[in-house]
């Protein structure tokens, strides 16, 4: 997934309301703006920071691709300047319990900041423009800061993904339900991947209706082949799913539990995180992934 920033101002309520983001297509003299371009560039899964009046109030996830929408009657109410014609890009917005403000936290998000296209100055003031990209590390600072835990949007995530396959048009029907019941925890791949492993590679547990088959490389970043590869996935207890879905632990080649110094103590200790069982070194293709997962969702 992407992670953008959009500033909506007063247009933030009957956004909210309609379910979508909205920009003109150009600018009032007729010339190309980056910060609406980025609207063509927003794809099913992408993640918003919607920001209105100092504040962070909204979590939003794309739910389908952009398309030309003339501005909303509710648009024009504002004391914005924009031409009719515009992109429109549908999203579902999850209100945060507590709107951050980002001007108390720049010691947080100020390292983070991108070079070219910063939604925000280092004041902690937003910079003028619609939609801005941001960088995965300022996301991560950003969700933590705002308690927001992307997983736990993961049930509505999962129908836009499955959506993204059934129209999938270079996919034959039989694929397509494959793909389907792997997502939503069925069939093909928990038999690819309890193929390969056995049991739960910290606990020892060998009980199938107890273990997770989790991907290693995710499923949103992986081709349709790796999505049902047994190579990458490992069945593993649910507590030490979350932790590895999460990046607070992950494996050395040679089967090595790896400990993330960000996952703290006191849940280490409760979960008794610790290798049980003599560790097994993994094959050559289930390598590939977990280099992607130490190297990309590992947190150092």
């Amino acid at each position: 997934m992407a992670y953008w920033w959009v500033n909506q101002k007063q247009t933030f309520d009957r956004a909210v309301k309609a379910g979508y983001l909205w920009s003109p297509k150009t600018n009032v003299k007729g010339d190309t703006n980056p910060f609406y371009e980025h609207m063509t560039q927003v794809r099913p899964g992408d993640v918003v920071f919607a920001f209105a009046n100092t504040r962070i109030k909204a979590v939003a996830i794309v739910n389908g691709a952009h398309y030309a929408k003339d501005r909303p009657e509710d648009f024009k109410k504002t004391d914005n300047e924009w031409r009719k014609d515009g992109w429109a890009v549908p999203v579902d917005y999850h209100l945060v319990d507590s709107p951050l403000k980002v001007s108390e936290y720049m010691a947080q998000i100020g390292p983070y900041l991108p070079a070219k296209y910063s939604p925000l100055k280092q004041d902690g003031k937003a910079n003028q423009a619609y939609l801005f990209p941001v960088p995965g590390k300022m996301a991560t600072e950003l969700l933590a800061l705002l308690k927001v835990d992307i997983d736990d949007l993961g049930d509505w995530q999962d129908e836009v993904l499955v959506k993204e396959v059934r129209e999938d048009k270079n996919l034959g029907e039989t694929e397509k339900a494959q793909l389907i019941k792997a997502r939503v925890g069925q069939g093909i791949y928990r038999k690819n991947v309890s193929n390969v492993e056995k049991a739960c590679r910290v606990t020892g547990t060998g009980d199938a209706k107890f273990l997770i088959a989790s991907h290693i490389k995710p499923w949103a970043k992986s081709t349709n082949g790796e999505r049902l590869d047994g190579n990458n996935g490992l069945m593993l207890a649910p507590h030490i799913d979350r932790l590895f879905d999460r990046g607070y632990i992950s494996f050395e080649d040679d089967g090595e539990l790896i400990l993330s110094k960000q996952l703290p103590e006191t849940v280490r200790l409760k979960w008794d995180v610790v290798q049980k069982i003599p560790r097994v070194a993994f094959s050559g293709a289930q390598i590939r992934y977990l280099h992607y997962h130490r190297d990309v969702l590992f947190r150092k």
